[in-house]
């Protein structure tokens, strides 16, 4: 009975499990998924995609998944730790991987699409990622997100992306915008000049903690291509096109150069279209070269016609103009040449002296006035140059040249300065030697100006030397005395450039020593001398730079030799005119008239160098 009455059981004991299984089984799983769901759901805080995925399998959770971080991944497993009822948990999670470097890009696609690819932060959702790009996004463009989550994004990412997609939208299809970490860079071509422009405005103010790497964008295609540069009262203004950032510095480096403090506004914008085979260098370089010759006018490009408009500087710049347009660069060619020139008012010429040379500028009635400025500068030329930067023009005032040369007559006595004519307005600045010449300039300058004309002198003297004891003088004077360089060439009574440094000793002392007074006597040429022809042609003078204040009173070296024949016979005057050569350049140096003289005649006789003697 026993045995029959456990076997009478089993029937009843499958039925309660198979009731078991078919009602409380399903009951409880519904209610493990439930609650893994809502852990999983809870992995997608701050706009963020759920990245955990739970399966109830009766009482055992299967969650697999890529948390976007160790925290998130841990917090997730200790949730699902937690949900009652379940027997146990087979784990397939894991972390997005991270990349480095962080690659992303904006691809133009299509007009209406812009692809997104290579790596998003993993924890921005791809949802919440693509509602932040997609503001401010012009209707009829949609974003298509390729790209796979990872770990490693700079900061911050978002607005790093949002500044490319607003520069890729500036480009035609076909165009990237990227990132790798914190570098940007942008290929494409610019679908207008003004995004060309904008593109460039922006580029130089990156997001914070973003820098710019390559750039390889090519400006708009124009047509027809056109610029130009202005000038007038208010400065020089450039409008049109320019080739690339590059010529654009080039452009404003001539303009500020040829403007000279002037204002220079640049409207430029930047574009493609200069036709082919033209090179844009030694375009600017023709272009400025023309804008010089005007004062008031315009310098234009019209695809490859270069027009020069306006009113010219003077006479001369219209005949320069034409001469320029028929020489243009290679594909350029001439366009309309419409310059007209007024008498130029006020009429400015200024003669600079300077260590080295003679600079000439301003303007000058014709070739003739220019050859009669240069004679006149001829006897004071001491190795300077003569750096002759005139023009020609009309409007020259009356007894322009007597002006030019009375001013040339005084600043031949200085050491610097400058003579100035303002229409009919004289005025010489400068610095003498000697403060006895500084003061003698003042007090004739009044008698050379021609008759109507004013006259402003502003002459300093370098300091004056200090006053020496008699016994000092003739000590120092013995020494001069017997300097053996003081020899004429056979012949000659024109001063050498050796004479210079001993003759500014002589004059130093005499102004150290005002009690006493310097005779000068000549020598002859020794018996049976030959003195050599003269030159043809004077040769021109030498550029070698002339001892700094040592030129007032010297006379131009000249060839050596006058007579064309040869004598053996002794000159019974060149003594004399030696010594007279001598004392004309000390007196112009400032030794007073009184003080200053040439021995008699027979001091020179048998004598073979020039002679100093000291008289108190």
């Amino acid at each position: 009975m026993r045995s029959i009455g456990w076997l009478a059981g089993l029937p009843l004991l499958a039925g309660a499990w198979i009731a078991a299984t078919a009602f409380a089984e399903p009951r409880l799983e519904a209610a493990l998924d439930a609650s893994a769901r809502t852990v999983a759901a809870g992995t997608g805080r701050d706009g963020a995609e759920p990245w955990l995925r739970v399966e109830a399998r009766g009482r055992d959770l299967v969650a697999s998944g890529e948390a976007p971080m160790q925290g998130a991944l841990d917090e997730a497993r200790a949730a699902l730790a937690a949900v009652p009822g379940h027997r146990r948990i087979l784990d397939r999670l894991g972390l997005v991987a991270e990349v480095s470097p962080f690659t992303w890009a904006a691809v133009h696609r299509a007009p209406d699409r812009l692809d997104l690819i290579g790596h998003r932060p993993a924890e921005i959702g791809r949802t919440a990622l693509a509602e932040t790009l997609s503001a401010g996004l012009p209707a009829g463009l949609s974003l298509r997100d390729a790209a796979r989550a990872a770990r490693g994004a700079p900061e911050p990412f978002s607005e790093a992306a949002r500044f490319l997609l607003a520069q890729v939208q500036r480009l035609k299809p076909g165009a990237t915008a990227a990132m790798s970490d914190r570098i940007l860079s942008i290929h494409g071509e610019a679908a207008s000049v003004e995004a060309y422009a904008g593109l460039m405005a922006d580029l130089a103010q990156p997001p914070a903690g973003f820098t710019v790497g390559e750039v390889a964008v090519e400006p708009a295609l124009v047509s027809p291509f056109t610029w130009s540069a202005g000038r007038g009262p208010d400065g020089i203004r450039l409008d049109g096109y320019t080739v690339s950032e590059a010529d654009r510095a080039a452009i404003l480096a001539a303009a500020r150069l040829l403007a000279d403090g002037a204002p220079v506004t640049d409207s430029m914008r930047t574009a493609r279209g200069l036709p082919a085979g033209i090179d844009a260098r030694a375009l600017i370089d023709r272009a400025f070269a023309a804008l010089a010759l005007v004062r008031e006018g315009r310098v234009s490009l019209d695809d490859s016609a270069l027009s020069i408009r306006g009113a010219a500087i003077d006479i001369q710049a219209v005949r320069e103009a034409e001469t320029l347009a028929g020489s243009l660069p290679a594909g350029v060619s001439r366009g309309t040449v419409a310059l007209t020139a007024s008498p130029v008012s006020p009429y400015l010429v200024t003669i600079r002296r300077g260590p080295d040379a003679f600079t000439l500028t301003g303007h000058l009635p014709d070739a003739e006035a220019r050859a009669a400025i240069r004679a006149a500068l001829r006897p004071y030329l001491y190795g300077e140059r003569i750096i002759d930067r005139t023009r020609l023009a009309d409007g020259g005032p009356p007894s322009l040249l007597d002006g030019l040369t009375a001013g040339i007559g005084i600043i031949g006595q200085l050491a610097e300065g400058e003579v100035t004519v303002r229409d009919q307005s004289l005025r010489v600045a400068g610095e003498g030697l000697y403060p006895e010449s500084a003061r003698r300039i003042a007090m004739e300058a009044a008698r050379i100006a021609p008759a109507g004309w004013r006259i402003d002198v502003a002459v300093e003297g370098r300091g004056a030397a200090p006053v020496r004891d008699p016994a000092a003088c003739r000590e120092t004077f013995a020494a001069l005395a017997a300097e053996p360089t003081l020899r004429f060439d056979p012949g000659s009574a024109d001063l050498k450039a050796a004479f210079y440094p001993v003759l500014d000793e002589v004059a130093g002392l005499a102004r150290a020593c005002p009690q006493a007074r310097i005779e000068v006597a000549g020598h002859d040429d020794p018996p049976g001398t030959v003195v050599p022809p003269a030159p043809k042609e004077a040769p021109a003078p030498s550029t070698a730079k002339a001892k700094p204040g040592a030129k007032p009173g010297r006379q131009a070296e000249k060839p050596v030799g006058k007579p064309a024949e040869t004598s053996s016979m002794p000159d019974p005057g060149l003594p004399q005119r030696r010594a007279a050569a001598i004392v004309d350049y000390l007196l112009k140096a400032g030794i007073p008239a009184d003080r200053i003289a040439a021995a008699p005649a027979e001091a020179a006789t048998d004598r073979r160098a020039v002679a100093f003697a000291l008289r108190s």
